[in-house]
């Protein structure tokens, strides 16, 4: 179970199609694809963290996350 304090690039390691997911849910994602953006950001970003910066509902993110794994 995916939980907000999870790190975005640990739970795209372990779940790399949630990357291509999240992207087609909204487009406020396409940083996932830089590899600069995800390495750097993506070590420190939470879900928490990714939710609060895309404008994204963190209780519909996590399950949306968690639907998809």
């Amino acid at each position: 179970m995916i939980a907000k304090s999870d790190k975005i690039a640990d739970v795209l390691t372990k779940y790399p199609h949630l990357k291509d997911k999240l992207v087609e849910r909204s487009p406020k994602f396409k940083n996932l694809n830089n590899p600069i953006v995800f390495r750097t950001v993506g070590k420190f970003a939470s879900i928490e963290d990714v939710a609060k910066n895309t404008g994204e509902n963190l209780d519909e993110l996590l399950t949306f996350l968690n639907k998809n794994i």
